[in-house]
C-alpha cells in the first residue's frame, strides 16, 4: 500500500500456491492506483500559451463522405471541461496464471487478465486524455528444447462515456485495437561442432485497429500491421575463456515490399570469474509503428486553420506549382512563386488611406482641389503585382514545399566494446564504448511550409505609385496643366501615395498580428483534406532517404561495497548526436548518476541518489525548444516493523527542483510517498 503527496494512493496484492507434487500452481495479482498528475499551470505564461488552445467541449466528430473528420462541423457533444488539464488519474489490473508440470521437464502456463486506466498523455498528436479497458490472454509451452507461445490483446480504445480525446481539437480519438502474436522455437546442442548451442525460431505478429475513421481517417479499411520472421542463434565455446555468438533474423511486412535481414555477432572473453570483455556488432531493422503509417486526423483546429497529421502510408506531394492557402479572409489562393496579391492588401487598407487624404485636403488648401481628381482613381482602380512570399517551419527556419515519401524501415548498426570487472572483491568497474550508424527513417515533422509575405509595405507603396501616378498625370493634363507641370505634380502625389500606402501596409501587418496570425498562409499537400479551413500538414516525410548519421557514445559505471550492507555508486554517460530526424534529439549529451545505498536484513534500509542532466535543445516537432539542466536528489528510508511488515518512505526530486521533460510539458516537482509491504508466507 502506498500513499503520498498529490493524493497518491496505490494498493497491490499477490497470492500464489502450488500442490505438494509441484505439478500444478497458480498466481493471482491485483493492483489499483490513483492520484493527481503534474499539469500545465494557467498562472504560468508559458503554460497558458498551450492551454489557450484547449477546447472546453469534447465531441464525437462528424465524418465526411471521403472518410475523414469534418472540422467544419462541431460534431456531437459528449462532455464539457474547464479548458484545463484534469490532474486525476487511476489505473487498475487483475490477472492470474496457471502452471502445469505434468511430466518432468515439461511446463504449460496459461495466463490472462484485465487492465484499465485513465490519465493525461502527450505524443505526436499533442495533449490529450486516455481511457481504455484492455483484456489479454497467453499460453506458453516448454518441453525438451521446444518452446511455443501465443498471446492475444484487445484494447477497447475508450467509449463515449469515457472517451480518449485531444485537448486541442475537442474531438475523440478512439483507437480500438487487437494484437496477436505466436512464437515457436527449438533449442539444441551440437557438442561435436565447437561445443555449440543453437536456437531456431519463427514468430508472427499482427495488429489490427478500429478507429471509426476518427484517427486513421481514409486509411480505416486498410490499416493492418503484420510482421512475420524467422531467426537463429548459435553460441560457440571456442575456448574455456572465450564464447562466440552468431545470430540473425529475416522479416517480411504487410505494409511494404521490403524484406530485412538483421545479423548479430559477439565475442566474450572471461580471463577469470571477476572480469569479462565483450565486443559485439548488431544491425537491426526498425519499422515505424502502425500509427505513424496510418494517421489521418486533425490535431488542432483554429479559426481558418487546421493542423493535420498524415501518416507515411502514401507519398506527400505538392505538384509542380505549389499554391498558398492564405489565412486572410477574402484572399484567393496564389502560387508561391507569385507571392501575395497586392490587390488584396490594397482593398484592406484603401478606405483608411482615402480618409487620411481627405483629412490632409482640409489641412493643405493646395491639395484640396486635386482630391476630386485623385480619389476616384484610387477608389475605382486596383494595383496589380505581388509581394514576395517565403516558406518557413514553425521554428522560423526556411522550409520549401518539397514532397517525398516516408521511409517505413530504417537500419541501425551498433558496434560496442565493453568491460566489466570486480577488484579486491569490493570495487566494481565497467565501461561501454559504442558507435551507431543510422539510416534515415520517417521522423515526425512539419510537411507543409507556413508562409509569410516579405517586404509587403514597401512593395505595396511602390506598386500603388507605379499604377496610379501615370493615371493622375493623365487626368491633370486633361484639366489644362501643361505636360511638365502635370508630370511634376503627379510625381509629388505619387511619392506621397507611396509613403501613405507603405505606412498602411505596416498597419495591415500589425492588425494581422493582433488577430493572432503568427503567419499569413500555408501550402497544403495535394493529399490534404478538402475542407473549409486551410490545412497545415505534419507527417513522417523522410527528406533525405540517403542520409546517414554516425554517433559515438560511452558509459562508465562503478560501485564500491563499503561493507556487506553499505555501498556507493557513480555512473557517467556521454553521447554525441549533433543531427537527426525531427524528434531524434530529445536527450542530454552528458548525464551523471551517483548515490549511496544501505540495504540490510536488519531494521533500517535507505538510499540517497543524485542525477544531473545537461541542458539540451529538443527538435521534437510538437514540443521544440530549450530544456534546462536538471539537478535532482531522490531519497528512500525503510524500516522493518516485523518479520512480515515493512514500511518505506520515498521522496522523488527531494528539493523540489522543478523541471520540464520537454518544452510545453508541465513542470515536474517533488513527490513524497509512504509504502507499506505485508509479506505472509
Amino acid at each position: 500500500m502506498i500513499y503520498g503527496e498529490r493524493n497518491t494512493f496505490k494498493i497491490a496484492a499477490r497470492h500464489a500456491l502450488h500442490n505438494k507434487k509441484k505439478t500444478f500452481g497458480f498466481k493471482i495479482n491485483a493492483r489499483y492506483g490513483s492520484g493527481n498528475d503534474f499539469t500545465l499551470d494557467p498562472n504560468d505564461p508559458d503554460d497558458q500559451k498551450v492551454l489557450s488552445n484547449f477546447r472546453k467541449t469534447i465531441n464525437r466528430a462528424d465524418i465526411t463522405s471521403e472518410g475523414y473528420v469534418n472540422t467544419a462541423s462541431p460534431g456531437t457533444p459528449l462532455l464539457t471541461t474547464d479548458g484545463l488539464q484534469q490532474p486525476g488519474y487511476w489505473a487498475g489490473a487483475l490477472n492470474s496464471s496457471l502452471y502445469f508440470r505434468p511430466v518432468e521437464g515439461m511446463e504449460i502456463v496459461t495466463a490472462g487478465g484485465w487492465n484499465a486506466g485513465k490519465a493525461i498523455f502527450y505524443n505526436d498528436l499533442g495533449e490529450g486524455v486516455n481511457f481504455s479497458n484492455e483484456y489479454w490472454g497467453q499460453a506458453r509451452f516448454n518441453y525438451k528444447g521446444w518452446f511455443a507461445q501465443t498471446y492475444y490483446i484487445k484494447n477497447d480504445g475508450g467509449n463515449d462515456d469515457n472517451p480518449v480525446y485531444l485537448n486541442r481539437t475537442g474531438f475523440i480519438v478512439p483507437l480500438e485495437r487487437t494484437h496477436y502474436e505466436a512464437q515457436l522455437q527449438y533449442n539444441f546442442g551440437l557438442p561435436k561442432f565447437l561445443n555449440s548451442e543453437w536456437s531456431l525460431g519463427f514468430d508472427y505478429r499482427n495488429a489490427t485497429a478500429n478507429t471509426e475513421n476518427h484517427v486513421y481517417g481514409r486509411n480505416e479499411n486498410d490499416d493492418d500491421y503484420s510482421i512475420i520472421g524467422g531467426y537463429f542463434q548459435g553460441k560457440f565455446k571456442l575456448d574455456p575463456k572465450v564464447d562466440f555468438f552468431l545470430a540473425g533474423r529475416y522479416d517480411g511486412y504487410n505494409f511494404t515490399d521490403e524484406k530485412t535481414f538483421s545479423p548479430r555477432v559477439a565475442l566474450v572473453y572471461k580471463p577469470n570469474s571477476n572480469h569479462n570483455i565483450r565486443v559485439s556488432f548488431n544491425n537491426a531493422a526498425n519499422p515505424i509503428p502502425a500509427s505513424d503509417i496510418y494517421f489521418d486526423l486533425p490535431t488542432q483546429i483554429n479559426q481558418g486553420l487546421d493542423v493535420w497529421v498524415m501518416g507515411g502510408k502514401n507519398p506527400y506531394t505538392f505538384g509542380s506549382d505549389p499554391s498558398v492557402d492564405w489565412l486572410i479572409p477574402g484572399v484567393p489562393n496564389t502560387s508561391i512563386k507569385d507571392g501575395f496579391p497586392l490587390a488584396a492588401a490594397y482593398s484592406q487598407v484603401n478606405e483608411l488611406v482615402l480618409q487620411q487624404l481627405q483629412v490632409l485636403g482640409s489641412q493643405y488648401p493646395q491639395l484640396a482641389p486635386l482630391l476630386p481628381l485623385i480619389l476616384p482613381i484610387l477608389q475605382n482602380g486596383v494595383p496589380g503585382g505581388f509581394a514576395p512570399a517565403a516558406g518557413f517551419d514553425i521554428a522560423g527556419e526556411p522550409l520549401e514545399a518539397e514532397g517525398g515519401s516516408a521511409k517505413l524501415i530504417s537500419q541501425l548498426s551498433a558496434l560496442e566494446f565493453g568491460y566489466k570487472g570486480l577488484f579486491w572483491d569490493r570495487f566494481a568497474l565497467g565501461f561501454d564504448v559504442y558507435f551507431f550508424r543510422r539510416t534515415a527513417g520517417g521522423g515526425f515533422g512539419q510537411i507543409s511550409p507556413i508562409v509569410n509575405f516579405v517586404n509587403l509595405p514597401a512593395n505595396l507603396g511602390q506598386n500603388v505609385q507605379e499604377t496610379f501616378q501615370p493615371q493622375i498625370e493623365q487626368v491633370l493634363s486633361g484639366v489644362g496643366l501643361d505636360a511638365a507641370k502635370a508630370a511634376g505634380t503627379a510625381a509629388l502625389i505619387g511619392q506621397q501615395l507611396n509613403s501613405a500606402y507603405a505606412q498602411a501596409g505596416e498597419a495591415f501587418i500589425s492588425e494581422l498580428e493582433k488577430a493572432g496570425l503568427p503567419f499569413h498562409g500555408v501550402i497544403p499537400t495535394q493529399e490534404a483534406p478538402k475542407l473549409d479551413n486551410a490545412q497545415l500538414i505534419f507527417g513522417y516525410l523522410t527528406r533525405d532517404p540517403d542520409a546517414i548519421s554516425r554517433d559515438w557514445g560511452y558509459e562508465i559505471h562503478s560501485k564500491y561495497f563499503i561493507n556487506d550492507a553499505f555501498s556507493a555508486f557513480g555512473n557517467y554517460t556521454w553521447f554525441n548526436r549533433p543531427s537527426g530526424e525531427p524528434g531524434d534529439l530529445n536527450f542530454p549529451q552528458n548525464k551523471i548518476r551517483t548515490g549511496l545505498s544501505y540495504q540490510s536484513d536488519k531494521k533500517w534500509t535507505g538510499s540517497l541518489s543524485y542525477q544531473w542532466n545537461q541542458a539540451y535543445t529538443s527538435n521534437n516537432a510538437v514540443y521544440p525548444g530549450e530544456i534546462d539542466a536538471q539537478s535532482l536528489f531522490d531519497l528512500t528510508l525503510g524500516y522493518r516493523l516485523s518479520k512480515s511488515l515493512r514500511f518505506e518512505a520515498a521522496a522523488t526530486n527531494l528539493f523540489n527542483n522543478e523541471f520540464r521533460a520537454l518544452p510545453g510539458l508541465p513542470k515536474i516537482g517533488r513527490t513524497v510517498t509512504g509504502r507499506l509491504v505485508i509479506d505472509v508466507n
